[in-house]
């Protein structure tokens, strides 16, 4: 069977090829949005709570994004701003299907984005005292750190 376009007739080869071809270039577009934690891609670096302690790789332009599994978690911000700039306050995400509608759980992520500005290395700080109501949190799990270097 073959099809035409502006009196040109394909064969079923041709017609393959441009689906893979086609499906090619949607799964390139679809693999640059973002990656897991400590991940990059063409656009965003995502940090969430297992990355406490290591160190991440970004490039000029891209946005980090620190994402934090409790609500409890305060942002501190960049320790280098001229490398890597806060992009405003952290927000509260939606309440997770996991998480109880109970105060004091705790379990609502906070995220923060930030934006590499220029190469060098920056520190990304947070604290919290609480780690659930009533319920102080050993000294191990008190302080969020990572660092970002911007190449």
């Amino acid at each position: 069977m073959s099809s035409s376009f502006a009196g040109v007739r394909f064969g079923a080869g041709v017609r393959f090829a441009a689906l893979a071809a086609s499906c090619a270039l949607l799964a390139a577009g679809c693999a640059s949005s973002t990656s897991s934690s400590g991940g990059h891609s063409a656009g965003t670096v995502v940090v969430q709570d297992d990355a406490n302690g290591k160190t991440v790789n970004a490039t000029v332009g891209q946005t980090v994004e620190l994402t934090l599994g409790s609500n409890y978690w305060t942002v501190s911000g960049s320790s280098a701003p001229s490398v890597l700039r806060q992009d405003g306050a952290a927000t509260t995400l939606p309440r997770p299907t996991n998480c109880p509608n109970v105060p004091g759980m705790g379990c609502v992520p906070i995220r923060a984005s930030f934006t590499a500005l220029a190469p060098g290395t920056a520190s990304v700080t947070a604290s919290r005292m609480t780690c659930g109501e009533a319920r102080p949190c050993a000294p191990n799990q008190q302080h969020f750190t990572v660092t970002v270097v911007v190449k």
